[in-house]
């Protein structure tokens, strides 16, 4: 316990330090280059290199800050557990993989991180040993790795520049297009937007903990740190692909986590349709606001996930929001901490969400961007609301259906939720005061009460509490429900070619005639044929002449 409190000191310590150093890079237009040349091979550079920017520094920090605050909690919801050293140390490698992977702006270097999220996202996910953990941890190992090989080819490609570093490539007007296709794809599969959605909520099979750090601020949001660092390559063609994959995604999400029941799952939805939001704000042109909302999203999510991994403890291990309800009677304090998260999902002003939101809504209003993209954009924001809705009303309206046995009265599980929830009240506005952001935008107020027209309209002729239920065939629900099947097609529709192929195999060689009488007819012929040999062997003269000189001849070359 006193390791893991000096870690928790040690990255509070971090936070402040990088945020304010990352405030004054930013103030004073500073950037830090460190760079060890190792050596040159064909005219390529091969070097460890680290960049202090203010993205860099201020990313770095929000991560330490979750970092120290799930170790702090850990202390609390892993105490019971007795592979918890084992924990500590996969979420310790978790967090060091993040730093290269932040730091080192060169794709030589960044795979060291990347591959290293990936790996330790795998040892997290299948931390709990079960059938459903193995299954989930291949998926997210099988996507994952597909990112991967996306990557290595965009490091091949890019060694045709003789560099991998990030300024050399700046220098250049423009890039290779299959070489930044590559990259985006590498960064669609760490961000599980589609049709690689399938194994963000697959993953919630991981401890809470481990779902705050990973799959909410740190892991998932790697790929849209890199389309950051790269959008100026960013073709026409590259932001109407990505602008379309983003709205699908959102649509994907949105609809995802109405059906839902698991609260995990329901709050994986939510990070995949903000991820989507992310990179959508990012190719509309607005990538400083994009990665400013990237950084208040990691704070709120990550109470969010630490709040309902209180609940789901209190339900001993119930993770179904129709068991739950009057929730706000059973634990005030956490139940505060979770609606001031929720308010910050949904944009409520003037929670640390509102100032990102807003001001993205704003700028993709005034952008020339077609119509249809921006009537599915407020779609999928009253989408954001109408969950955000039904979850604030099976968790604390409806009736208590299910007896709680755990009572938890743990202070390091509150002193962590209650420090995030302070940065998730203060942090959106101390980025806009203390960075210097003035966005001011003047366009037709109508445009704000879409959002309101778009929920009363179907509160009024659906009824939100009974969308789920509409005059809908039971396969378009089941559709939507599925994630549009894309967990079949990911996994199952994959998986069983191979298997089937395997199967068939094994039954026509192992199983068939093909043993019996190819297999065991070589072997007799092998075995005669080595006992005819032998006996040769063994009863010739001359062999065991030849044989002894050979051996003599040898010994003497020796």
């Amino acid at each position: 316990m006193l390791f893991v409190l000096n870690i928790n000191f040690f990255f509070f310590f971090v936070f402040i330090l990088f945020f304010l150093v990352g405030l004054m890079f930013h103030l004073y237009q500073l950037s830090l280059l460190l760079t060890y040349n190792l050596f040159f091979m064909n005219s390529c550079n091969f070097s460890l290199i680290f960049l202090l920017d203010w993205l860099s520094l201020m990313f770095l920090s929000v991560v330490f800050l979750i970092s120290g605050c799930v170790f702090l909690y850990s202390l609390g919801y892993m105490s019971g557990d007795s592979y918890v050293i084992r924990f500590y140390f996969l979420v310790f490698m978790f967090v060091c993989s993040m730093f290269f992977l932040i730091m080192m702006p060169d794709l030589m270097c960044l795979i060291l991180g990347w591959d290293g999220l990936g790996l330790v996202s795998y040892c997290l996910v299948i931390y709990y040993q079960s059938d459903v953990s193995l299954s989930s941890g291949y998926l997210t190992l099988f996507i994952n790795r597909l990112g991967d090989l996306f990557l290595i080819l965009s490091i091949c490609w890019c060694m045709n520049y003789g560099c991998w570093h990030y300024f050399y490539l700046f220098t250049f007007d423009n890039l290779n297009i299959y070489m930044i296709f590559f990259l985006i794809l590498a960064c669609l599969t760490k961000s599980a937007q589609f049709p690689f959605s399938s194994w963000l909520p697959a993953a919630m099979a991981a401890p809470t903990p481990v779902s705050s750090l990973v799959h909410s601020s740190t892991l998932v949001t790697a790929g849209v740190y890199l389309i950051i660092r790269f959008s100026k390559f960013l073709s026409s063609d590259l932001i109407f692909f990505l602008i379309n994959l983003s709205l699908l995604t959102v649509l994907l999400s949105g609809f995802g986590a109405l059906y839902e029941n698991d609260l995990s799952k329901i709050i994986a939805f939510s990070t995949m349709g903000q991820l989507s939001f992310m990179i959508f704000s990012i190719v509309m042109g607005s990538h400083y606001l994009g990665f400013i909302h990237l950084l208040i999203h990691a704070i709120f999510k990550s109470l969010l996930f630490l709040c309902s991994g209180i609940f789901i403890s209190l339900l001993m291990g119930s993770q179904d929001i129709r068991n739950m309800g009057n929730l706000g009677l059973q634990s005030p304090l956490i139940s505060s901490c979770f609606l001031i998260s929720l308010f910050s999902l949904c944009g409520v002003p003037f929670y640390s969400g509102f100032f990102s939101k807003d001001l993205i809504i704003e700028l993709v209003v005034l952008s020339e961007i077609n119509f249809f993209y921006l009537l599915i954009f407020f779609f999928s924001i009253y989408l954001t609301l109408v969950y955000s809705f039904r979850l604030f009303y099976f968790l604390f309206i409806c009736k208590i259906n299910f007896m709680i046995f755990n009572l938890i009265d743990n202070k390091y599980m509150k002193v962590s939720c209650l420090f995030l929830l302070f940065m998730s009240i203060i942090f959106g506005s101390c980025q806009f005061w203390l960075l210097d952001l003035c966005y001011v935008n003047v366009f037709d107020e109508y445009y704000k009460f879409l959002i309101i027209f778009f929920f009363i309209y179907f509160f009024i002729y659906f009824n939100v509490f009974t969308m789920l239920n509409m005059n809908l065939s039971s396969f378009i629900v089941y559709f939507l429900s599925q994630m549009w099947f894309l967990p079949f097609f990911s996994s199952t529709f994959i998986v069983s070619k191979f298997f089937n192929k395997s199967n068939f195999l094994f039954s026509l060689i192992d199983l068939g005639w093909t043993e019996y009488l190819v297999f065991t007819t070589i072997y007799n012929l092998i075995k005669n044929l080595n006992m005819h040999l032998d006996s040769l062997h063994l009863n010739s003269l001359k062999m065991y002449m030849l044989s002894y000189l050979m051996f003599i001849f040898f010994i003497l070359m020796i």
